[in-house]
């Protein structure tokens, strides 16, 4: 749908593996009604509406390798992290279970650390409603 007229899927990677980029996901949390909102790591985290947030797609370089060599190449690694029953999930699919990271105040210092490590990038998923009143942000 993103790219009708296209030969090669410019949303996808060229090795047939997946790594689809952000507009692939946009466009299935839309179909969904609901919305991904970037955030802006300049922003304090502590304006985060966290009871408006649905859950978090995180983007982070990887490395890539063929069996054990590691090749000079990076691609980006999408991950998710998610709320249960008031506890706050990392659901990377490179981890063998999801990883517990705790309440508001340990989400929220996993959050700094994941932005503190270079090219990285967060993404709040919320409804659609909240995205478009932009009451995912605390005000200062």
């Amino acid at each position: 749908r993103l790219a009708p007229d296209a030969r090669l899927n410019p949303h996808r990677s060229l090795l047939g593996t997946g790594n689809y980029d952000v507009n692939v996901i946009m466009a299935a949390l839309q179909s969904l009604e609901l919305a991904a909102v970037w955030w802006d790591k300049r922003r304090s985290l502590e304006r985060l509406a966290l009871g408006q947030i649905l859950g978090f797609i995180l983007n982070a370089p990887s490395q890539v390798s063929l069996g054990f060599v590691a090749l000079p190449l990076r691609r980006k690694h999408w991950l998710a992290v998610r709320q249960h029953r008031g506890t706050y999930y990392n659901l990377d699919s490179k981890l063998r279970e999801p990883v517990a990271i705790g309440g508001e105040a340990e989400l929220r210092a996993f959050l700094r650390d994941f932005l503190s490590q270079g090219f990285r990038e967060v993404f709040l998923v919320v409804p659609r409603a909240v995205e478009e009143a932009g009451a995912w942000l605390n005000p200062e």
